[in-house]
């Protein structure tokens, strides 16, 4: 078969990258496009993928009106390529316009998604998938309220950062940022710039307060949209290249903004506190499990750091492996 993915984000990427392993070794044709996203950048400059890439359109930045702009744009310019390419099936993990222009052509689309709280892509691409899939520990009704039938949701037993996680091959060499962060407490920002994020949290304000508390470990702070390297004191603030993985696994702690990373943080076995603005099905499972401590503010966020103790490993499968055999035995995939 040949098989269209779009990529969008870095988080995409690495999945695409874990996925394109399985579909490749099985003599599939596999189609890559991105966009033009400093995040994404970040990452496809030191992981590669093994299949044909084009970089179609560009990210719209947290204007609504540049969103819908440049969506509109590479909507019309996915219009354009797909056609050439004439792939018998679609894959995304949220992209509204891989979705739109797949049903336009009467392409299948196949949706893996894990953010049900992403209300707006979830709108404009969960009624246009033929098939959902989604961790089993997130409700289907989250994703019917959306349009689709609840027969179409294929769920797998994992969380998806082990498709990248298990693959250490494909992780790049340590940079300076990420070899310095052995022993640190590593902060990221929020994707403030994410449609789905109403309020967050003043990063730098946090990791001021968390490197003046806790003046023996080295603070690192993940900047979003912002080339810097600042130092002050124990007090790093960096907003460069790093591949997550690198920069958190010898971490001492990892106080997260976003989801994919306390996820990540967990999974490798690092002391995880969540500053992420909702309370996600996924993070009450590692809630649950005694993996990650939920902070609200300041206060809450001290007090949850200086309360965690040794971080418990989850065992779970590969998610990759999990939904290709999924896709497999349904014969969405020949």
């Amino acid at each position: 078969m040949k098989i269209w993915i779009d990529a969008l984000t870095p988080k995409h990427y690495l999945f695409t990258r874990a996925l394109e392993d399985k579909l490749l070794g099985e003599s599939h044709d596999v189609i890559v496009t991105t966009r033009e996203y400093e995040e994404l950048e970040r990452v496809s400059s030191r992981v590669r993928l093994r299949s044909q890439v084009s970089v179609v359109g560009r990210h719209g930045g947290g204007d609504i009106k540049s969103k819908l702009e440049e969506s509109v744009k590479r909507t019309e310019l996915l219009a354009r390529l797909v056609p050439q390419l004439s792939p018998s099936l679609a894959i995304s993990f949220g992209s509204p316009e891989a979705a739109r222009v797949a049903f336009g052509l009467g392409i299948p689309h196949v949706l893996i998604c894990d953010s049900p709280h992403s209300e707006f892509v979830c709108r404009l691409t969960v009624p246009l998938s033929k098939y959902l899939l989604a961790p089993w520990i997130i409700r289907k009704n989250k994703f019917t309220a959306y349009g689709i039938s609840a027969k179409r949701i294929i769920t797998y037993r994992s969380l998806d950062p082990t498709a990248w996680l298990y693959r250490r091959e494909i992780w790049p060499e340590k940079n300076e940022i990420e070899r310095e962060s052995e022993g640190a407490i590593v902060i990221r920002e929020t994707e403030h710039m994410a449609s789905y994020v109403k309020k967050y949290a003043n990063f730098e304000e946090i990791a001021r307060r968390v490197s003046e508390r806790i003046g023996d470990k080295k603070v690192i702070l993940l900047k979003r949209y912002e080339r810097i390297l600042e130092r002050r004191g124990n007090l790093i603030i960096y907003g460069g290249d790093f591949f997550g993985p690198n920069v958190l696994e010898k971490a001492f702690a990892f106080i997260g903004g976003g989801g994919t990373m306390n996820v990540e943080s967990v999974l490798l076995g690092v002391k995880t506190v969540s500053l992420f603005p909702y309370r996600t099905e996924i993070e009450r499972f590692l809630e649950s499990k005694g993996c990650l401590k939920k902070a609200e503010g300041w206060a809450s966020l001290l007090a949850k750091l200086q309360r965690v103790q040794e971080a418990c490993r989850l065992e779970l499968p590969d998610a990759a492996d999990l939904i290709y055999r999924s896709l497999k035995v349904r014969g969405i995939i020949a």
